[in-house]
Formats: C-alpha cells, sequence, structure tokens
C-alpha cells in the first residue's frame, strides 16, 4: 500500500472538523517561505484550545494535502479530486472572513479625545495608503492574468504568540502591513517596504500612523486588499 493512502478517514471529515471560530491567532499563506524551487504552497493555521494546520502542497504538478494537529501530521494524501481543492480554497477563504468580521466591532467602537487635528492627519494618512494599496492591487491584475507569476504573500491575525499583541499583519509583495488593535480602542497602523531586502529586514517604517476617528475607513482598505489576494491565490488545476 503507498504511503499516501495510509490514512483511512475521509479527508473531507478533516475539512468540516477544521474551523476558525473560537480561535486566537490565524494563519493564511501562499506560496510563503518556500524551500524547493518550484514548489508551490498553500497553508491555513488556526490556534485554539488546539494548533491545526492544512498544508496543500504542488511538486511538479502532483498535489499533496497534509492535515497536522499540535504540529504532528494527522494525515497525509497525494490528491486529484476537485473537491479537495475546493475545500482547501474554502478554508482559506473562510479564515480569512473570520479574521476580517471579527475585528468589525473595534473599528467601530469611538476614540475618546480624537481630535480635529487627529481628522486632518488621517484624512492625509488615508490617501497614502489608498495609492499603495492601488499599486499593489495591480500587481495582483498582473499576476492574475501572467499563469507563470507567483503569488507570495501571508496573513497573520488575533493575538500574536511572540508579542501578545492584538494585530492584524499583510506581507504582500515587499510591504508588510500591521494594523495594532490597542487597548484604548485606537488602530496603529505601522509599514515597512521590505524592497530589495527580504520579508522582514527593514527597521524604519515607511509608514505609521494612529487612528481615532476614521478606523472603519482604513479597515476597507485593508479589507479590500485581502478579499483580492484570497481571489488571485486560489488553488486552480
Amino acid at each position: 500500500m503507498s504511503f499516501w493512502n495510509w490514512f483511512k478517514k475521509d479527508p473531507k471529515e478533516k475539512f468540516l472538523d477544521f474551523t476558525p471560530i473560537g480561535s486566537h491567532w490565524r494563519v493564511v499563506t501562499w506560496n510563503f517561505d518556500l524551500k524547493e524551487l518550484g514548489e508551490r504552497r498553500w497553508t491555513v493555521e488556526i490556534h485554539g484550545p488546539s494548533q491545526k494546520a492544512i498544508i496543500w502542497s504542488r511538486k511538479k504538478g502532483i498535489d499533496h494535502l497534509f492535515f497536522y494537529k499540535d504540529q504532528k501530521l494527522e494525515q497525509g494524501m497525494r490528491t486529484r479530486e476537485p473537491i479537495h481543492r475546493d475545500l482547501m480554497n474554502l478554508g482559506l477563504h473562510s479564515t480569512l472572513k473570520y479574521s476580517i468580521e471579527k475585528n468589525h466591532e473595534f473599528m467601530v467602537t469611538a476614540v475618546a479625545g480624537a481630535t480635529t487635528i487627529d481628522m486632518q492627519n488621517e484624512n492625509k494618512a488615508l490617501q497614502w495608503i489608498q495609492a499603495s494599496f492601488t499599486t499593489v492591487q495591480k500587481a495582483l491584475e498582473s499576476i492574475e492574468n501572467n499563469k507563470s507569476s507567483i503569488l507570495t504573500a501571508a496573513c497573520f491575525s488575533g493575538i500574536s504568540p511572540e508579542t501578545g499583541e492584538d494585530v492584524l499583519r499583510v506581507i504582500i509583495f515587499n510591504l508588510d502591513i500591521f494594523y495594532y488593535l490597542r487597548d484604548d480602542k485606537s488602530l496603529q497602523i505601522v509599514i515597512f517596504d521590505d524592497k530589495n531586502m527580504g520579508h522582514g529586514k527593514s527597521t524604519q517604517p515607511a509608514f505609521q500612523q494612529i487612528i481615532k476617528v476614521s478606523k472603519p475607513q482604513f479597515y476597507d482598505e485593508i479589507t479590500k486588499l485581502l478579499n483580492r489576494v484570497a481571489k488571485v491565490g486560489e488553488i486552480v488545476d
């Protein structure tokens, strides 16, 4: 019997058991930190009462599917089934959707002490965000129209295991975007430009701003960007 057929539980059951609801930390990646030239990889990971992860790996046109629990392999298989691909895409989308919607109440909660100057500064900051994210959207459109191009991106959301901070972090192309949800209900945005340096190498922010008045508008921009990334990054034949 092939190694990939060892595990007898229907993978559809594993997908159905996988839910971001109740998790405190979530990770979704598209071809992030690849170890092998020519590999393509999609991952979704949740931390809650237990830690679960699903990895879809494609090497030389062959797809493999792996299910992990508490960092131990529970099930692995080679797959050609369209239903498995659809369920993996659903897992990626639903985890992102939950991550985005979980912050909605925070974004509409008023911040005490906001001033007219805050509003003026935020208007300028929003223009910067919109211009930068529009550039990213155009790059995503280029990838979508060129099947030989590779999307490399990652989304981290929830309570960071390293810092304990509540954050939505998006890495896309050269940008490393942090949306921090602060205890005073303000939104702190910090963006690094890692161009020509590699992910996480830049130490000086290209942009940073505390948002008090217009949190929903700034959150709408990152939401639109994430939705676009999820669409372009779907697993296809």
